[in-house]
C-alpha cells in the first residue's frame, strides 16, 4: 500500500504494450492493498471490462515511487507498465531486452 512499509517481492516482466502496471489481484490483497476506483479498459478478444484499479507503493532497486496498479486475474503475469517504469526514468531496450536509463524531460 503506498502508505504503508509492508512489500512483497514480485518477478514481473517489463512490459512494452502495457501502459499500467498490472498485478494479481492476490498479490495486491495479501498486502492490505484495495481497489480504489474502476476504469474502462479494452480487453482483447473480449468485451470492454472496468477493472478495479489502486494506487501503490513500488520499489526497483533502491528507489520507491507511487504509481497507478490494476487488479489483474488470479493467472495473470505480473507486468511494469510504461506509466511505472516512466516514474522510475526506464524505459526497455528491445536489443539487449533490458531495462535502461531515460533522459526525464518536463
Amino acid at each position: 500500500p503506498r502508505n504503508s512499509p509492508r512489500y512483497q517481492r514480485v518477478i514481473t516482466v517489463a512490459g512494452t504494450n502495457a501502459a499500467y502496471t498490472v498485478m494479481p489481484s492476490a498479490v495486491l490483497e495479501m498486502i492490505g492493498v484495495n481497489p480504489e476506483w474502476h476504469a474502462p479498459f479494452a480487453v482483447p478478444g473480449q468485451q470492454r471490462q472496468n477493472l478495479p484499479m489502486a494506487e501503490v507503493r513500488v520499489r526497483i532497486g533502491n528507489q520507491e515511487r507511487t504509481t497507478v496498479c490494476i487488479f489483474g486475474n488470479a493467472d495473470s503475469e505480473p507486468v511494469l507498465g510504461t506509466h511505472t517504469l516512466a516514474a522510475f526514468g526506464l524505459r526497455v531496450d528491445s536489443a539487449t531486452k533490458s531495462l535502461v536509463s531515460i533522459d526525464l524531460s518536463p
